[in-house]
């Protein structure tokens, strides 16, 4: 082929070696970047999601202490505390995963509820834990347990006033600082 111009050389089409590698640079730096925003959006949409059902339980659980004082259903906080709270509510949340013993916890699935048959507690275990600042000593379990206050508070059994899901250590996630 000749030259359209003479004495210049003719150029090859396509991309030089640096230019491939500058382009692949530039895509995997935007990758990463993007990739750790999907992870926090991630970790958030798991911290909303546990909030939305840990409301909804207590709210269920409000509801039928509503209902035992109505009725004046005499009750014992001791063994309220040893309830799974799931048999309490009438519509249990799609990520409740049943009993299981506290041994067989860590093979269960993250992001799932479970009550704890042998401890007695109800249980949130966190997938995404970044942003989870949790003082038990497995940090991806948050353990609630019930409480509940009486009508004539000093005795042993009485009329619920209410009933709250407590967690049984202090924990956080990062997010709600900025709340």
């Amino acid at each position: 082929m000749v030259s359209p111009v003479p004495g210049w050389k003719q150029r090859y089409s396509g991309f030089s070696l640096l230019e491939l590698v500058v382009a692949i640079f530039i895509i995997s730096l935007l990758a990463a970047f993007a990739f750790k925003k999907l992870e926090a959006l991630a970790e958030d949409v798991e911290r909303v999601s546990f909030e939305g059902v840990r409301n909804n339980i207590q709210a269920q659980i409000t509801l039928k202490v509503a209902y035992w004082y109505a009725e004046q259903k005499v009750i014992s906080p001791a063994e309220l505390a040893q309830t799974n709270p799931m048999d309490l509510i009438q519509h249990k949340p799609a990520n409740y995963a049943g009993e299981l013993s506290f041994e067989h916890l860590s093979a269960a699935a993250s992001e799932h509820w479970y009550f704890l048959s042998d401890k007695r507690w109800l249980v949130y275990k966190a997938k995404r834990l970044e942003q989870l600042n949790n003082e038990f000593d497995q940090v991806e379990i948050i353990p609630f347990q019930l409480k509940s206050r009486l009508n004539h508070p000093h005795q042993k059994r009485g009329v619920a006033l209410e009933a709250k899901l407590k967690p049984l250590y202090t924990f956080y996630w990062k997010a709600d600082d900025t709340d």
